[in-house]
């Protein structure tokens, strides 16, 4: 997809997720929405199917041949190259629990690659777009752009989660803690774990633990449009599929793709 085509795009589907985002805050801020549990156990707010309809409905009127798979959808088809991938409320723990780090994110999926993401964090105010090259953030009426930064051997600051932080996760910030002069550990939920990656706020964020596709592509959109790579343990760059309920491999975000990270996950015992 051509990039003018992409940036005009990326203006509709900003519209969509300040759209989606306004409805979740207005329940966020109600105090007053029933918390049920999926199949996996993962809780759902009506912020999570409220949200899901909004996105679907504007992005269904978008003048592109995409159908959409979410989080929060049924899926029809299973062979396309191009589709939406959303998650209409990502860091559903974040939302309950009122720490104000949930997301919402929407991603342009092209031959397996996320060619557009928008990442909206409305109780913060900041919305994180991604295309081809172009990277910034919307705040305070302000367009800021921003862009990811090199891995230096003094400091390191490495996003962990703030609702899924495991032992594993632990053991790499600890190899980080060998690795480097000073490390700054930065508890975030949600997507926006990626986003501090791509601002540069963060150099490193390593998922050890499961997720889902829908809770990575549009982030990573951002991080990659930033200059930074989002990649399995072997440095494969993540790719998506439309097939409902698929999993990511382990991964990791970097600021600096030239940075061997990889030789540090190999110092992990993942077995």
């Amino acid at each position: 997809m051509e990039v003018s085509q992409l940036a005009e795009i990326s203006q509709r589907v900003i519209e969509a997720v300040e759209k989606a985002s306004s409805k979740v805050m207005e329940i966020y801020d109600s105090d007053n929405f029933e918390i049920a549990n999926k199949n996996d156990g993962s809780p759902v707010t009506i912020a999570d199917t409220e949200s899901n309809a909004i996105l679907s409905n504007i992005l269904k009127s978008l003048d592109i041949e995409a159908p959409i798979l979410s989080e929060e959808g049924d899926i029809k088809k299973n062979k396309v190259s191009t589709f939406w991938l959303i998650d209409p409320l990502d860091g559903t723990k974040e939302f309950i629990n009122k720490n104000g780090e949930f997301t919402v994110n929407v991603a342009l999926i092209e031959n397996g690659k996320p060619v557009l993401g928008v990442v909206s964090a409305p109780a913060i105010k900041e919305i994180f777009v991604g295309f081809a090259d172009t990277s910034f953030k919307l705040t305070n009426g302000k367009k800021i752009p921003i862009s990811s930064k090199k891995q230096s051997r003094d400091l390191c600051k490495v996003t962990t989660s703030k609702s899924h932080k495991s032992d594993i996760d632990q053991i790499f910030v600890d190899i980080c803690k060998d690795e480097f002069e000073i490390v700054e550990e930065l508890p975030t939920g949600s997507s926006l774990k990626l986003c501090r990656v791509a601002e540069g706020s963060a150099n490193i964020y390593s998922r050890l633990g499961p997720t889902y596709q829908w809770d990575i592509a549009a982030g990573q959109a951002v991080v990659e449009a930033s200059g930074g790579k989002v990649t399995s343990l072997e440095g494969i760059p993540l790719r998506y599929e439309f097939i409902s309920e698929k999993k990511n491999p382990l991964f990791f975000c970097s600021g600096d793709p030239d940075y061997a990270w990889e030789s540090l996950f190999k110092k992990i015992n993942l077995n």
